[in-house]
């Protein structure tokens, strides 16, 4: 029987926790890069294969919806699976729960195919090896992110450590980058969305100027390049007490 779900059990370990032992939002998307591979690979589509045959998936958008923050020491069970497409963007979707089933949170994410040698962008239609979806929905919806009235924090240029095996910088970054401005008293808070769109995507050596506002419990974060464009636009919601 085709494999339309692909779930894997991870555990939150020391070095995946903030100061307040929550799992670090940087390690929930890696492991959902993971799985969705893994998903891949189940059906005999390596990134290997994938490479060498000039189709591989840059992800766009992305929108996790917390019910809880995993914290150190939880057992974490991780579903995926595919949604369809939407013009030229393909729909991955997830579940994550605990042992029991109980939600800690669901995403949505969008992703292009391209050919990593030419950058050619394809359609839904080229993809060579076919989707297996289902239209099954998640609590977590993309949105169209608009961020007004921002104020400058700071610039960051990209070094090394901050690139992926394509070359180009790790998603996870920007949520890095993200937590280091946040306001003190939102740092002890717990997410309850985030709604990411990677604009454009940067390499060992650019340089982007942060920038941030902030309205009650809701952060608005970009990074914008030099000629204007904003490569990384973020609106993050956090929770009020405990979760």
């Amino acid at each position: 029987m085709e494999n339309y779900k692909h779930t894997e059990t991870f555990t939150v370990d020391f070095a995946d926790c903030d100061r307040k032992y929550d799992l670090k939002p940087a390690t929930l998307m890696a492991w959902a890069f993971e799985l969705a591979g893994s998903h891949l690979a189940s059906r005999n589509i390596t990134r290997e294969q994938m490479w060498e045959d000039g189709q591989v998936f840059l992800l766009t958008k992305t929108c996790i919806s917390f019910d809880r923050v995993p914290v150190y020491h939880d057992k974490v069970k991780f579903t995926t699976w595919e949604g369809g497409t939407k013009g030229s963007q393909f729909i991955r979707r997830y579940s994550v729960t605990d042992e029991s089933g109980n939600a800690f949170c669901d995403s949505e994410s969008m992703w292009v195919l391209v050919n990593p040698h030419t950058h050619k962008l394809y359609r839904p239609s080229e993809y060579i090896y076919g989707q297996l979806t289902l239209d099954e929905e998640t609590e977590a919806k993309i949105e169209k992110i608009k961020i007004e009235g921002e104020e400058f924090v700071k610039q960051y240029t990209f070094v090394y450590s901050d690139l992926d095996p394509n070359g180009h910088v790790n998603n996870g970054t920007y949520l890095r980058l993200l937590s280091d401005v946040l306001p003190e008293d939102l740092r002890e808070r717990h997410y309850k969305k985030l709604n990411i769109n990677f604009a454009r995507e940067c390499m060992e050596g650019d340089t982007i100027s942060l920038y941030m506002k902030r309205q009650g419990d809701t952060i608005y974060f970009c990074g914008r390049l030099a000629e204007g464009k904003n490569n990384i636009e973020i609106i993050a919601d956090f929770a009020v007490g405990d979760r």
